[in-house]
């Protein structure tokens, strides 16, 4: 890198670009999800807010390389606070390019030296580690949009997958493998074995394809499984509940009863995350609405599932609503966190006003709402 360490950054795209660096840059937050390097750049000079913060955060992986040095990339994780209105807030931003600069500059006197350079973002407050499966899924992102090979494991998942081995043979599976097929659905008909095995692996390996699955746009066939087995899990864990401590009879989906701790609320949160981008749209948000009309959309793991990885369903009007009245029914404190959580996305505080404001307001929202006001005040 040749920059003169005199010389302040003026973003990050500035400094990627003043590098020479070959660069691609990734949403980590509610989903795994690539910016083009024009639409970050708009990002950090605030003529977009940022798409999807999460927890009130910009989540940023910044993958970059020199010109034939591809497989050298070096990636960091980088997170910062958004602002009220939705936008990067740029005095931490800054405060990270000028430590960048100030590491830059000892790392090329290093060098000069014959020392070992040191990790730009050890000790930066601005870095973070991802969790295992995030990672894995990034990896295997990044290795497709670089025309790369994917892992050694990338075979034994689709071997698993198969069935040839018998589906409780799942041990060996690795995560890196898990993301290398669902990064790379459409090819040797990845779509096909994943949707056949679906209804048939163990819950273990299901929630790791689960977590996979949530950051691309399952369709077909494999949209339709996971519904399937969406709607199996759910009438499982509700007649086996129901059994628990009233005569058995048919437990529909829109019976009042509320869920007791027998409902698989983890498997059931993880499978709405897995087909929260699913195509087409009316077969999601179909699901989520007897979800939401049922016991189950009152648990408070289901409704952060939706507000974490389903919440651009929350635009069609009939989901809202009983996202909202669902949400009303729990504590303060969860109300408060997932209200302005979701209220930090671009689109989003205007319908979410709009119903905790309309004309069928229930008490227990209205009291709510008044003191989520009071709170943020």
């Amino acid at each position: 890198m040749t920059q003169n360490t005199t010389e302040k950054f003026d973003s990050i795209t500035h400094f990627l670009q003043t590098g020479g660096f070959n660069y691609r840059v990734f949403d980590m937050g509610r989903k795994i999800n690539r910016f083009s390097s024009e639409e970050f750049e708009s990002i950090e000079g605030q003529k977009q807010a940022y798409p999807a913060p999460f927890q009130k955060k910009a989540w940023l992986a910044l993958l970059f390389w020199e010109s034939e040095k591809q497989n050298e990339a070096t990636i960091w994780f980088l997170q910062f606070p958004i602002d009220e209105l939705g936008f990067l807030k740029l005095e931490a931003r800054d405060a990270f390019l000028i430590d960048l600069l100030e590491q830059t500059g000892k790392n090329i006197q290093a060098k000069q030296q014959g020392k070992q350079a040191l990790d730009e973002l050890k000790e930066s407050p601005f870095a973070f580690k991802p969790n295992p499966d995030r990672l894995a899924m990034l990896h295997a992102l990044a290795t497709k949009a670089l025309d790369q090979q994917p892992s050694q494991y990338y075979q034994h998942t689709r071997d698993y997958l198969s069935g040839s081995a018998g589906y409780e043979q799942w041990q060996f599976l690795g995560l890196q493998g898990i993301a290398d097929v669902v990064a790379r659905l459409g090819e040797e008909g990845n779509d096909d074995l994943l949707a056949k095995a679906i209804g048939l692996m163990p819950e273990e390996p299901l929630v790791s394809f689960c977590s996979a699955l949530e950051n691309i746009k399952p369709q077909g066939s494999l949209a339709q499984a996971l519904v399937a087995k969406l709607e199996n899990i759910i009438s499982e864990s509700m007649v086996a509940e129901r059994s628990r401590s009233t005569p058995p009879h048919f437990y529909m989906m829109n019976d009042n009863t509320e869920p007791k701790a027998g409902a698989n609320t983890q498997l059931i949160s993880m499978l709405i995350r897995a087909l929260s981008g699913a195509e087409p749209k009316a077969l999601r948000q179909s699901m989520l609405q007897k979800i939401l009309d049922s016991p189950l959309g009152k648990d408070i793991e289901i409704i952060a599932a939706i507000s974490g990885r389903a919440w651009n369903d929350l635009s069609d009007k009939s989901v809202l609503k009983a996202f909202v009245t669902n949400l009303a029914n729990q504590n303060q404190m969860a109300f408060d966190a997932i209200l302005s959580d979701l209220m930090m996305i671009p689109d989003m505080r205007e319908l979410l006003l709009s119903e905790v404001n309309g004309d069928n307001q229930t008490i227990g929202l209205s009291e709510k709402f008044d003191q989520f006001m009071r709170n943020v005040k």
